[in-house]
């Protein structure tokens, strides 16, 4: 066999172990024993709805930063690591930090990252010009926009629009199965409670 014939060979050995390690991977997160479910927030009526997909927003999107337990003063773009706790059926944040670490018993870590800040403020006992409370800015008190990289999900075509009526009705949570490191994976889509879609494996 010619040295051109073998590295092509070798090649496309590489090319389909790198595809296998992809599909293992994608297929190891779906399996995770650790699956969150959560509460879905509606969208814009304006926003359109964008072909064979739906857009996904959570109410863990935006997270008030001075309510939650960990770190403060995160910066637009750096990864977020949230924790949480169920309480019922929904998982509800309970702490944020900036690095990945181990979830205390019961609760899970989910990875996502900072889109924008949105500044806080607080009451100060400082009156101001007219004798009202003075507010000051509170950066660690704002809230994080956060994506997670679940924020759209595929479905058969002609059924995304009766979908995302229903995603803005509040009828709709998602199962979300977490990696190791908190990494994020749409598991399935339930509508009342009930699954209606599901995730293939492959």
């Amino acid at each position: 066999m010619s040295r051109f014939a073998l590295a092509v060979l070798a090649l496309a050995i590489g090319q389909s172990l790198f595809l296998a390690a992809m599909v293992w991977d994608r297929v190891s997160l779906l399996r995770s024993p650790v699956v969150v479910t959560l509460e879905t927030a509606p969208i814009d009526p304006r926003d359109l709805f964008r072909g064979d997909y739906v857009i996904l927003n959570y109410a863990i999107t935006e997270l008030p930063l001075g309510d939650l337990d960990g770190d403060d003063a995160f910066e637009p773009g750096a990864p977020i690591y949230v924790e949480l706790t169920p309480e019922g059926d929904i998982w509800k944040p309970v702490a944020v930090w900036r690095a990945f670490r181990e979830a205390a018993p019961g609760h899970a870590i989910m990875r996502g990252r900072v889109g924008y800040i949105s500044p806080g403020s607080f009451v100060t006992d400082a009156p101001d010009g007219n004798g009202e409370p003075m507010r000051e800015a509170c950066p660690d008190c704002g809230r994080a926009i956060v994506s997670y990289g679940i924020e759209s999900y595929f479905v058969p075509e002609g059924e995304g629009r009766e979908l995302e009526d229903s995603r803005n009705a509040g009828r709709i949570t998602v199962d979300v199965a977490l990696g190791k490191d908190g990494t994020p994976a749409i598991k399935q889509l339930r509508l009342d409670g009930e699954p209606v879609y599901a995730e293939p494996l492959f």
